[in-house]
């Protein structure tokens, strides 16, 4: 049985479970957002975890893969900001007792592993391993020391400012906002007061496209994104201006997917969305790996079949850790 951990908007997991459907290979969703997990149960009993839900009952024993598009406790915005001390205590101790059934799981096949895919995320650790394959890394800094951070910005011909956390928040005007790459100037410090919090401040490579690099155990598919035919996407392609932004197949560099396949093998994950800026020059810069990235929009626009080989992982390896 393939277990797919998501939530009840995620249509990536929609698009991959339908074929699942349709091969006849026995699959299990359960959503981690807060309306389906009202509607769930778990327990565990006898070394045994048991999860209830929609789509029927499931034993942890019969588990053989698992599919992690989500991990933990899901939460809209609006949930996000209204959280009161009974949901607080809901959300973590569902969380605690959904780490005690990833524990129980832990030697079954996983896309990603947990562990591992967490260790991915953190993006200093992603740097190193890049570093050591031989990508062009952007030079950057981090501090919350302005003179620091002044200096940098004096010795490049432009920077930008990076969230480490790209998670949504609410503005002043109560707008829900989403944390992009901008550039940053000297003029931008002046306010930069003593008690500030570290900032990621980048070196800003001149672009000719961006890539989007999907990784699916062996398969790898390649997608350019002209983000400078477009105003709004040019410094951050996740602004999303598409009827302006190309996004073409592409086939990478020999060089390249072989770095991409040995830093794959560093992190130990068979699946990855790495982001490239390639210069006019043809150089290839290492943004980051998004772990549990998003991919379906570049399959709908190029057809690259990312969500087929998806399926062929899921169904290879569960044959080889038991029966469908």
């Amino acid at each position: 049985m393939i277990l797919v951990l998501s939530d009840q908007y995620d249509v990536h997991a929609d698009v991959v479970c339908d074929k699942l459907k349709k091969l006849n290979v026995d699959n299990y969703r359960f959503n981690l957002d807060v309306t389906s997990l009202k509607k769930s149960k778990i327990t565990y009993y006898n070394n045994e975890w048991i999860l209830e839900n929609e789509s029927g009952i499931l034993k942890s024993s019969d588990i053989h893969t698992v599919w992690c598009r989500r991990s933990f406790v899901e939460l809209l915005l609006e949930e996000e900001f209204a959280m009161n001390t009974g949901f607080q205590i809901w959300r973590r101790e569902w969380n605690a007792h959904l780490n005690g059934l990833y524990t129980y799981l832990k030697d079954k096949k996983w896309l990603n592993p947990l562990r591992k895919a967490y260790k991915g995320e953190n993006k200093y650790y992603q740097m190193s391993c890049a570093k050591n394959v031989g990508f062009f890394l952007p030079d950057y800094v981090v501090s919350n020391n302005r003179s620091v951070l002044e200096q940098f910005i004096n010795e490049h011909d432009g920077s930008v400012i990076k969230f480490m956390n790209q998670d949504i928040f609410r503005n002043e005007e109560g707008k829900f906002c989403a944390s992009y790459v901008n550039e940053i100037t000297l003029d931008a410090l002046t306010e930069f007061g003593k008690e500030e919090n570290p900032v990621f401040v980048q070196q800003k490579i001149p672009k000719d496209f961006e890539v989007r690099y999907t990784v699916v155990g062996d398969k790898h598919f390649v997608c350019r994104i002209d983000s400078q035919n477009s105003a709004i996407a040019k410094d951050d392609w996740r602004r999303y201006d598409l009827p302006h932004t190309p996004h073409i197949v592409m086939l990478p560099p020999t060089d390249i997917r072989s770095k991409v396949e040995l830093f794959m093998f560093q992190l130990q994950i068979p699946f990855g969305a790495l982001d490239f800026i390639v210069t006019p020059k043809g150089e290839w810069y290492f943004l980051e790996i998004n772990c549990m990235g998003q991919w379906l929009w570049i399959e709908e626009l190029t057809g690259l079949a990312i969500s087929d080989s998806i399926v062929q992982w899921l169904v290879n390896n569960n044959k080889q850790e038991g029966l469908q």
